[in-house]
C-alpha cells in the first residue's frame, strides 16, 4: 500500500517536477476516485432532509419513549431505503487514505545515517527518489514540505509564520465546507446544543492538529477541502 502511494507521488512528480503539485494533483486522484461515496452521501443527507416532516412527527409521537422511537425511525429508514450513516462513508474511505499518506510521505524524507534523505517506497531511478537523494529539506514554492508548521516556528518564526498561515487557512476552509454542510444537513432533536458545536469545530481542531503533522499534508488537506467546497 505504502509503495502504490508513493508510486502515485512519483508519477505526479514526474509530470510537473514540483512536490507541491504533485501531492495536490495525487490529492485530486483520491478525491476523484472515492467521488461516487460523495454523491452517495449527499444523496443520504437530501432524503434525510426530505423526510424531516415526518421524523419530528414520530418524535412527537413517541416523545419520551426512545426505544420505541428508534424502532419507528428504522422502519422510516427501511421504507424510504435511507441509511442514516451514509455521510459517514467518505470519512471512513479518507481513514485508511490518510495512514498510508503519513507514513508514504514520512517514509520519502526519512533522515538516513548522513544527515540526508534516504526515501523509502520508491526505487532508486525514480524521478522522485533522485530529486530527494543527498537533500535534507522538499522544497516547493520556498517552504519545506518534510517539516511540520511547528517546526519551521522553532528554527525561524519569521519565516515559519508562512506554514502556519498554511494551517490557518485550512482551518478557515475546513469551517466553510462545515457550515456547508450543516446548512444542508437535518438538525438532530437528539443532538445537544454542545454536541452540535463540538460537530461544528472538529474540523478546525483537525486543522489545528496539522500543526504538528508535515507540511506536505496541509497542502494535501488544502487541495481537497477546497474540491469538496467546490
Amino acid at each position: 500500500m505504502f509503495q502504490a502511494g508513493a508510486w502515485l507521488i512519483d508519477t505526479t512528480y514526474g509530470w510537473v517536477h514540483n512536490y507541491a503539485i504533485a501531492i495536490a494533483l495525487v490529492a485530486l486522484a483520491i478525491m476523484l476516485l472515492i467521488t461516487p461515496l460523495t454523491m452517495k452521501s449527499t444523496k443520504g443527507m437530501l432524503e434525510m432532509q426530505r423526510l424531516q416532516p415526518e421524523m419530528k412527527k414520530l418524535q412527537n409521537q413517541h416523545k419520551g419513549d426512545r426505544q420505541k422511537l428508534n424502532e419507528e425511525m428504522m422502519k422510516l429508514y427501511q421504507e424510504h431505503k435511507v441509511n442514516p450513516l451514509a455521510s459517514c462513508l467518505p470519512l471512513l474511505a479518507q481513514m485508511p487514505v490518510f495512514i498510508i499518506m503519513f507514513r508514504v510521505l514520512r517514509g520519502l524524507t526519512e533522515i538516513g545515517s548522513n544527515g540526508m534523505f534516504n526515501p523509502k517506497y520508491v526505487s532508486d531511478g525514480s524521478d522522485l527518489s533522485i530529486a530527494l537523494h543527498k537533500v535534507n529539506k522538499m522544497m516547493s514554492f520556498g517552504l519545506d514540505l518534510a517539516i511540520s508548521p511547528s517546526q519551521a516556528m522553532k528554527v525561524n518564526f519569521a519565516h515559519g509564520i508562512w506554514y502556519a498561515l498554511l494551517v490557518v487557512l485550512l482551518g478557515g476552509l475546513f469551517l466553510v465546507q462545515q457550515r456547508m454542510v450543516a446548512s444542508r444537513t437535518p438538525a438532530n432533536a437528539s443532538m445537544s446544543a454542545t454536541q452540535a458545536k463540538i460537530m461544528q469545530y472538529m474540523p478546525v481542531a483537525f486543522a489545528l492538529f496539522q500543526v504538528f503533522l508535515p507540511t506536505s499534508l496541509v497542502v494535501y488537506y488544502l487541495t481537497q477541502t477546497i474540491f469538496r467546497i467546490l
